[in-house]
Order: C-alpha cells, then sequence, then structure tokens
C-alpha cells in the first residue's frame, strides 16, 4: 500500500532548492506528500536540504542540455533559481534570463504535460516606486538595476508561452526569515551589536519567509491563476516600523545614529565599485538606493486567498532567534 501511494505522488521540480526561499518550499512540498526534485548545480550548498526527502539532481539552468533529465515525469516546476548580486552585469541576463528561457524551452521541447510553471520573479522586475505611489501587476515596469532587467526579461519570456504551458509569475518583495543573509540580516548584524542607523523615510513590502512559501503553493495549485502575474507579500511598512521591530527582537538598546539618505546611496556606490574591483558581491543591497518599493498585493487575497499570517514583530523574533541560535548574529 505505501509503494502505491508513493508512486502515485505528483513529481515536482524546484530549482535554486538549496536557497533560503528554495529550501524552505521544499521542505513545504514535501510535508504536502508531494515527490520534490531539488535541482542546482554541484558546487550549491546543500546543508539545508540534505535531511529531507528530495531527490537532488545536479544540473545548470545555463546548460539546457542538462535539464532535459530533470524534468521527465514533474507535473509542476517552481522556478527560483537566480542570482542575485555579481560584480559582472551580463552575468545576470546569462544566468537569470537565459536560465529561465532554458527551462522554458526544455519543457516545451521536450513535450511533457504540466499543471503549472510558476517563475519566481521580484519587485525588482517592477522597479522602485514614489512616495505615495502604490503599484498593481498592471503598473508599467522600470526597473532600476540589472537583476531587476533580468528578472523582467524572465517574466516577459514565461508570459510570451502562456498559450502553450500553464505558467504563474509571482513577483516578491524582501523577504526575511530563518535562513536569510541578505537584505534585513545587514539590519538584524547592526542593531545585535547595539547601533541602530536611521536612515529617515522610506516604505516598503516585507515577506516573512513561512508565508511567502504558503503563498507560493497557494498559487501553484489554484486553477484561477494560470496565466497570471500576481504580488506576493505583507502590508507596507516604514523603514522605522522594520527598525523597530528588529531592535525589539534582538533585545538591545542601541546607541542611535543618523545617516543621511544621500550619504546611504553613496555607501552602495563604493560598495558595490569595491566588488567589481575585488570581483566580489557587493555586502549592501543595491535596493537601499531607492526609499520607496510599494506594492498593492490585494490581487493575490481576492484570486488566491492568500493574505500574510504572520506579523512583522512575531516574524523578526523567530528570525532573530534563529540567527542567534545558529551563531550568525
Amino acid at each position: 500500500m505505501k509503494k502505491d501511494c508513493e508512486a502515485n505522488r505528483e513529481k515536482v521540480l524546484v530549482t535554486g532548492a538549496s536557497g533560503f526561499i528554495g529550501s524552505h518550499l521544499t521542505g513545504a512540498l514535501i510535508k504536502k506528500g508531494y515527490e520534490v526534485t531539488a535541482l542546482l548545480p554541484p558546487s550549491d550548498d546543500t546543508r539545508w536540504i540534505k535531511n529531507l526527502n528530495a531527490t537532488i539532481f545536479y544540473g545548470d539552468i545555463t546548460d539546457k542540455a542538462s535539464l532535459f533529465k530533470a524534468v521527465q515525469g514533474v507535473t509542476s516546476i517552481y522556478h527560483l533559481a537566480a542570482i542575485l548580486e555579481s560584480p559582472r552585469s551580463e552575468r545576470f541576463y546569462q544566468t537569470n534570463y537565459q536560465g529561465a528561457k532554458n527551462l522554458v524551452d526544455v519543457c516545451l521541447d521536450s513535450k511533457i504535460e504540466l499543471k503549472r510553471f510558476l517563475l519566481v520573479s521580484s519587485v525588482a522586475a517592477l522597479g522602485p516606486s514614489k512616495e505615495n505611489e502604490l503599484l498593481d501587476e498592471e503598473a508599467p515596469c522600470f526597473p532600476a538595476t540589472d537583476y531587476g532587467r533580468s528578472k523582467l526579461l524572465c517574466e516577459q519570456y514565461v508570459r510570451s508561452k502562456k498559450k502553450q504551458m500553464p505558467v504563474t509569475i509571482l513577483r516578491l518583495p524582501m523577504v526575511y526569515g530563518p535562513r536569510c543573509f541578505r537584505g534585513l540580516f545587514f539590519i538584524f548584524k547592526v542593531l545585535n551589536k547595539g547601533i541602530r542607523i536611521s536612515i529617515g523615510n522610506g516604505e516598503m513590502n516585507l515577506g516573512f519567509v513561512e508565508d511567502i512559501v504558503d503563498g507560493i503553493v497557494k498559487a501553484s495549485e489554484s486553477p484561477f491563476t494560470i496565466g497570471k502575474t500576481y504580488h506576493l507579500g505583507d502590508k507596507i511598512y516604514t523603514a522605522n516600523e522594520i527598525l523597530n521591530a528588529i531592535e525589539k527582537a534582538v533585545e538591545k538598546k542601541p546607541v542611535r545614529l543618523r545617516f543621511p539618505f544621500p550619504l546611504l546611496r553613496l555607501a552602495v556606490f563604493f560598495s558595490e565599485l569595491f566588488a567589481d574591483i575585488a570581483g566580489t558581491e557587493s555586502i549592501l543591497s543595491p535596493y537601499l538606493k531607492y526609499r520607496y518599493w510599494r506594492l498593492d498585493v490585494s490581487k493575490s487575497e481576492r484570486e488566491f486567498g492568500f493574505k500574510a499570517k504572520t506579523s512583522l514583530e512575531l516574524g523578526a523574533k523567530i528570525t532573530a532567534d534563529w540567527y542567534k541560535r545558529e551563531g550568525f548574529i
């Protein structure tokens, strides 16, 4: 009986499965009863997924020939694999855009019958908003970085195939939680050292990783999301609300320093310049150059019932406790 049940499980493919969001998604899909194949290059660190009941398939999304075996027998594909930072701008297009194109083309060339091809994209593909502007899924896209432009190209190519395969595109805001070592991680580290750097006004949506994963699965399973694009995430928070929540979570009373926003942009510029020279990644996110990333996330609630469940205060506490327990802050 057990073998029969296992034989009837739906087989899904997760690219980028060893990463922050991908590893959480892999675990969630396994808990839901899916048979998961994790696609990743041999160089990836598998520490977050090695103890999960997932099949690890080594391949490279930039190598089209290596993908044909990976897609055989799968009913759904969750495409998360991408590079977020690089000292060379062409790598964003080689990996992010060409990688997504290769995967889509392999699915079509192989004539596999998919229930869903879900592309995990980013608010970076849309670009920053103005101060009082709320950007929905129909807003024109003006990406401000090579990463954002490469993700927009991914979206456009996937969307161009929606008559040939059932696609769904999800744009994520800044996501935080256990296993995250970008974005808000820098703020957790600095506040845990007893320093609070205020940068003035700023607003953005956030997403706690467990909520985001829940939304990804809901979107992939809903029949109403085929051929559509959605913003996924929590409500909009001010910079001070984010700092207050993290300060409370790390349980420190910091020294408060004011950092004028133009100076922050200059710091990001020099961080990126140093990364280019050294051939490394910038320690400061390029999204810190812009104050506002305001998304309208109501469509995902209306059309497939997604609503973030984790408050910023709780999410920050869970995240800070994990960082401390694992020795990262």
